[in-house]
Order: C-alpha cells, then sequence, then structure tokens
C-alpha cells in the first residue's frame, strides 16, 4: 500500500454495453414505411432512425444553416445535383427551389433509401427530379456498398471498421450522368468518405460550367480510412480555381483556408463546406 492510501478503490459502473446493442435495435426496427409532413411535402421513412433524422430536419434542428444558404444560392431554373440523397430531405428541398422550370438529379444506391426517395419525390409530383440508383465514382462499373445497420444514412462504399452486409450497385461518373445537362449550377455532395472520387469523376462538369457551386460535407476520419489527404480533395476543386467556404448559421459562406477547413472537420467530426471561384 502507498503512503496515504487507505486501500479505498472506486468501483466502476456496469458495463453499458447491452444497453448501447438494445438501443441500436430499436433505431433499425422495421416500423413499416410512414411519411412525415414538411409544408406541402412528404418525406418518407421506415425506422426510429430514419424518423428520427426527418423530425429534425422538419424543426429546423438540422443543418439550418446550409439550409439557408440553399435557400440564397439555388434559384428557379437551375439545375442542381444531390449525391448521396438518401430518403430525400435535400432533393426535395432543392426540387422546390429550381421549380418547374429547373432540374434536380438525385443520386442513391442504396436500395431502401431510393425506394423512400422514389415515394417523397413522388409525392411531391416533383417532375422535375431524375432518380438514379448508383454510386458516384471516378469511373463506370461496379462497386461494393457497406450497408449500415443503425445509422440509415452511414451507408458507404470505403469499408468500415466493423463488419458489415455488402451488396454490390452500380457504380458512375457524375460526368457520364451530367454529360446530356446543358448546364450544372450547383451540386450537394455527402457520400461517406468517397467524395474524392466522386469529384474526380465530376472534373469535366466542374470544367464546363464554371459558374457551378459545390456544397461538400467532409469527414476526415472517413476520408482519411480511403486514403485521401486534405491536399488531394481540395485540389480537384482548385484546379477550377475553386477555394473552400465556411458555412455560418445564417446560411452566409465565409472563405476559410484549407488547413483551418481541415482541423475545423476534424475537431466535429464532419464539416459542409461551400466551394466557390474565387
Amino acid at each position: 500500500m502507498r503512503p496515504g492510501d487507505n486501500g479505498y478503490r472506486p468501483t466502476r459502473p456496469p458495463a453499458l454495453g447491452w444497453l448501447r446493442r438494445y438501443i441500436d435495435v430499436l433505431r433499425g426496427r422495421d416500423i413499416g414505411i410512414r411519411g412525415v409532413a414538411i409544408g406541402p411535402d412528404r418525406l418518407f421513412v421506415d425506422t426510429p432512425d430514419r424518423y428520427a433524422a426527418v423530425l429534425a430536419w422538419k424543426l429546423g434542428l438540422r443543418d439550418a444553416g446550409v439550409r439557408r444558404l440553399i435557400a440564397r444560392e439555388v434559384k428557379p431554373g437551375m439545375v442542381a445535383v444531390d449525391v448521396g440523397a438518401n430518403v430525400g430531405c435535400y432533393t426535395i428541398e432543392l426540387a422546390r427551389r429550381v421549380g418547374a422550370g429547373g432540374r434536380v438529379y438525385a443520386v442513391e444506391p442504396e436500395a431502401r433509401c431510393f425506394e423512400l426517395l422514389g415515394r417523397a419525390v413522388g409525392a411531391g409530383r416533383c417532375a422535375q427530379v431524375e432518380l438514379r440508383q448508383v454510386a458516384a465514382a471516378d469511373y463506370s462499373g461496379w462497386t461494393t456498398l457497406y450497408l449500415a445497420d443503425v445509422d440509415q444514412g452511414d451507408h458507404r462504399v470505403v469499408p468500415a471498421d466493423t463488419e458489415r452486409h455488402m451488396v454490390t450497385v452500380r457504380a458512375v461518373s457524375l460526368d457520364g450522368l451530367l454529360a446530356e445537362a446543358p448546364r450544372v449550377d450547383f451540386v450537394k455532395l455527402a457520400v461517406q468518405g468517397a467524395e474524392l472520387g466522386a469529384l474526380r469523376g465530376l472534373r469535366r462538369t466542374l470544367s464546363r460550367n464554371p459558374s457551378l457551386r459545390v456544397l461538400c460535407t467532409i469527414a476526415p476520419a472517413l476520408l482519411e480510412r480511403a486514403g485521401t489527404s486534405a491536399d488531394a480533395l481540395f485540389d480537384v476543386l482548385a484546379d477550377g480555381d475553386r477555394t473552400p467556404h465556411r458555412v455560418r448559421a445564417d446560411g452566409v459562406a465565409e472563405p476559410i483556408d484549407r488547413r483551418a477547413a481541415w482541423s475545423l472537420a476534424r475537431a466535429h467530426g464532419r464539416l459542409p463546406l461551400y466551394f466557390l471561384r474565387r
């Protein structure tokens, strides 16, 4: 016994791993397809996890600054692309902003998400939306999609650090998908660590659309797991003289140095960045 040690050892609380596992089971439980009204539109969910995410969107508790940015930047008649559309939160938002005279391409590879996305687009009678059940990449072919059991927004083509169910899905370059579009004005990109490949597959589109703006969510841990460095990611967009901007809570985009942006994203886990030409 060390001097001054009275022999007391605080006991640790019981392991709560079982509780976490139980909660995860509940989050992923199938509750049947249910609609959630958001203004005149409806989004569709089938698990408590998806329901909570859509409810947070409805109440303005999720991505509020980014939504204000979209309201400022996306105008009627524009052509927008939602890469990683999930159940359609951003797809429907973009569709309402571009209006009947615009166009939205919604890209989502996971089958269940794609079904729910299609229901939302159909319920909203969004004829301006084109749906594509594919993964964005820098090539056209096939890729493996690693499915999340709990977080239904975490399906990814980058291998996870835990064992997951795997499915094979179509992969396409965004350049190929958008080849017939007369122009592209706005791209929202959130693909769980596969952003570099998606952006490399967008290079021709970026080159032929000088005013194209990219809203890209970066997550350094996922990007590094995919072998992507900060410079590799930012350099793709810097080729078109596009620089990163941080999105403020009021929707205003402020210039930010790439190193500061990467550091901030690492501190928060992920960070939406808006890339504009100088």
